[in-house]
């Protein structure tokens, strides 16, 4: 993560713990649990799509694309004065997060706004984004052709 510069060296007050997770495929995935950060940080209350809207937008259509847009959250920076507020410990030292790190309260939030933004809000009648996913739909081929390529225009 230092060498993709995600993390660098701190001398922050903050500290949050390290979790080491096992995944299903024996691969590790590596937590910092930050509820105590969580527990003192004023909500972004911008919404994400609920369960039902996702499937009342996507009925009905015969042509569906996911993207997933891997390290999503690691590709967004984080506002320097915030930088410490990520930091956690290791035994290797304290580090804290140049960009946005999973397990924060406004991480999705924060995405998903930056997401809308990017795409624009004029194309809400083909794609959804919903965490760091981005969902194509159309009623036929040709049109949804023409909506995968726009989108993957914006994103290069």
């Amino acid at each position: 993560m230092t060498q993709t510069n995600q993390i660098r060296p701190s001398n922050s007050p903050w500290s949050s713990p390290v979790i080491i997770h096992k995944k299903k495929d024996g691969g590790i995935r590596f937590l910092v649990e930050y509820r105590k950060l969580n527990s003192v940080t004023k909500k972004d209350c911008f919404p994400q799509p609920t369960t039902e809207e996702l499937l009342h937008r996507l009925g009905g259509h015969g042509f569906y694309t996911k993207l997933d847009l891997k390290s999503g959250y690691f590709q967004l920076p984080i506002h320097e004065t915030d930088k410490e507020k990520t930091a956690f410990i290791t035994q290797d030292g304290l580090w804290e997060f140049n960009v946005l790190p999973q397990g924060i309260m406004n991480g999705p939030p924060t995405f998903q706004r930056t997401m809308h933004n990017l795409l624009g809000y004029g194309r809400w009648d083909y794609v959804m984004v919903y965490l760091d996913d981005i969902l194509i739909f159309s009623r036929s081929f040709n049109e949804h052709k023409q909506h995968l390529n726009e989108i993957l225009s914006i994103l290069a």
